[in-house]
């Protein structure tokens, strides 16, 4: 394919770190792949590359593009190291090198990974474990925690401190981190940094308030200026907490009669600032603030300490069974190059690049990782807009903060892949309409005006694939498109019956489509739609409607561990035990285990022998 200029930029560049921003549809995919290819046929074998990714299906379609290329490019000696080298995910890699120097650690070579919901489950045991033990010691800190903020029960306590735990678990330091938290949060110079950083968010609040009132003043009298002015004056004129608290009430007079709309939008927005930095001074004083921060010290004391507990007794769990997370294999893995010199040198010394990939997801642990084994050979692919992994402890501004470095020619250098090869102009143009209006600094972690609005680049959309059909983004309201749904459905079951009639509509009308492969238009097909949803929990809804209207529909889903057909055997062979010890052969129950049992891959009973079975 004829790169753009960006594209054979990120595929040359060489010599320090890079970060490439790549939009959605700006085949970074094929420049990935491209560099790998450029690397390899200047003399860089392909398991000198460490190529890592977020998930195993990335990892394996990268494996096999890089595979493909080396095949037509006929780098036969590179097809025999493929299979040596590390195309993999974060966690994969980390798991390797901790099996491979296992021994500085005094751990088993066979570590695995424990299921999630096993661990959560020892977790959850053990927290109770402890409740009990403060309970009947009756210690005091815990006591006025427990008294201070539970209601009916200490359930959300629990909770509380099962997710806190979990969160800490991205720290590398979390022990040192617990240990020394008391001591740094309540020092005098840090509660005095809360104070100056709490001062200062309030003086950005009178700041937009102020931009406010010079936007009023463009459209207001002198006479009704002066009014507002003098009820604000003195605001204005604040820096701290308690300059705000000696103001006083702040009423603002009422517009004119006969004045414009955007008088009285401004004052409502003039006023809802006012009550906005008003409802966050609930204190009488500053000393009184200082005083409230002092007050948690007997909490966070407890807390830490449950959590400190909880984590020892955990990883004593862990080592006996040889099962962990992959956060303490990752853990490990650091330990492992930062305390063993020799181990890190011959590591960085292995790999000509680090090759990552949806950088964007990357999180703190992973990215001090890398730190460690790599030596301004970083390769990093990622786009902001496509960060969604928060839940899962992906820390954005990772990328974001490189991206600024970078920009500025510190530590390395940026590049920007903003064309966007695989949508229509019309799609670009709402997506970037939306964005525009939405993420900045604030609120997505980006200047979208800087660097990261998209650009359309297939002009064969606008060539061979032109048409008179109308491609832009339609929203619907369901009171009104879904009006008389609504009347005898559920909010998700009209949901599912606009999208699959709208579906539906399009196929039997032979809306058109651009086939890219084959340059051509063609008339749309179901294959060619994909439904993506917020919420498990309607999947099977949807494949109910879909099936009701006659439209084939395949659904993805991850399902847990705990509801594998092997732990569904498991489970009914215990209800067939004890069905048989209480000789209650009656019960649907037994039946229903009975049946399980002998369908399931450890018996096999064909229908007709089941049948047989309970015929008799």
């Amino acid at each position: 394919m004829a790169w753009t200029k960006e594209q054979q930029e990120a595929i040359d560049y060489e010599g320090e770190n890079i970060i490439v921003s790549a939009g959605a549809g700006s085949g970074k995919t094929a420049v990935l792949t491209a560099r790998t290819l450029r690397k390899l046929q200047q003399g860089v074998h392909v398991d000198q590359l460490l190529i890592l990714t977020f998930t195993k299906a990335a990892a394996f379609e990268m494996m096999m593009r890089i595979r493909k290329s080396i095949i037509s490019n006929d780098l036969k000696d590179e097809l025999d190291r493929i299979d040596k080298a590390y195309i993999t995910t974060f966690d994969s890699y980390a798991l390797s090198i901790v099996k491979r120097y296992h021994h500085v650690l005094n751990i088993s070579k066979n570590v695995s990974i424990i299921d999630s919901n096993i661990i959560g489950i020892e977790k959850r045991k053990i927290i109770d474990e402890i409740f009990e033990r403060l309970y009947n010691e009756e210690n005091p800190k815990f006591l006025k925690l427990i008294g201070d903020f539970s209601i009916k029960d200490d359930r959300e306590i629990r909770d509380f401190i099962y997710k806190l735990n979990n969160n800490l678990d991205m720290r590398y330091d979390k022990v040192a981190y617990l240990n020394n938290y008391v001591k740094n949060y309540y020092s005098d110079d840090s509660i005095n940094d809360i104070i100056v950083k709490y001062n200062s968010y309030l003086k950005e609040k009178i700041d937009s308030i102020n931009n406010t009132f010079q936007d009023l003043s463009s459209y207001i009298d002198e006479d009704y200026y002066e009014k507002v002015y003098g009820v604000l004056k003195d605001l204005f004129g604040c820096t701290t907490y308690d300059d705000i608290k000696n103001v006083g009430d702040i009423k603002l007079p009422a517009v004119p009669r006969n004045s414009e709309d955007e008088v009285k939008t401004l004052k409502t927005l003039l006023a809802t600032k006012i009550k906005e930095l008003l409802d966050v001074c609930t204190y009488d004083c500053e000393r009184e603030i200082i005083e409230s921060i002092k007050s948690t010290k007997d909490y966070v004391t407890i807390i830490i300490e449950i959590i400190l507990e909880l984590d020892m007794k955990i990883y004593n769990y862990k080592f006996k069974i040889d099962n962990y997370e992959f956060v303490d294999i990752s853990k490990m893995a650091i330990t492992i190059v930062k305390n063993y010199k020799e181990i890190r040198e011959e590591l960085k010394a292995s790999f000509n690049e680090i090759m990552i990939d949806e950088y964007q997801d990357t999180n703190d642990i992973g990215d001090y990782f890398i730190s460690l084994i790599s030596d301004h050979n970083v390769y990093m692919v990622g786009d902001i807009k496509q960060s969604i992994y928060r839940f899962r402890n992906a820390n954005p501004n990772i990328f974001m903060d490189k991206y600024n470095r970078y920009r500025r020619h510190q530590d390395g250098e940026k590049i920007d892949l903003n064309k966007n090869f695989r949508s229509r102009r019309e799609v670009l143009d709402d997506i970037n309409f939306l964005f525009e209006k939405v993420m900045d600094e604030e609120i997505g972690g980006a200047d979208y005006h800087q660097g990261h609005a998209m650009v359309f680049g297939n002009l064969s959309y606008e060539q061979k694939g032109a048409t008179n059909q109308d491609y832009h983004l339609e929203l619907f309201n369901y009171e009104y498109t879904g009006a008389e749904l609504a009347k005898w459905y559920r909010t998700e079951e009209v949901e599912a019956f606009l999208i699959a009639s709208d579906i539906k509509k399009k196929v039997e009308q032979h809306y058109q489509v651009f086939d890219k492969d084959q340059g051509v238009l063609r008339d749309i097909c179901y294959q060619d739609f994909s439904i993506l949803l917020d919420r498990k929990t309607s999947f099977d809804l949807y494949k109910k409607i879909f099936t009701y209207l006659e439209i084939p529909l395949m659904v993805h889903k991850e399902e847990a561990f705990v509801y594998s057909d092997e732990i569904f055997v498991i489970k009914n062979m215990m209800k067939w035990i004890y069905c048989l010890l209480d000789k209650e052969y009656a019960k649907v129950h037994f039946r229903y285990a009975v049946m399980s049992i002998a369908r399931s891959m450890l018996v096999g009973v064909s229908d007709q022998e089941l049948f047989e079975l309970f015929m008799d």
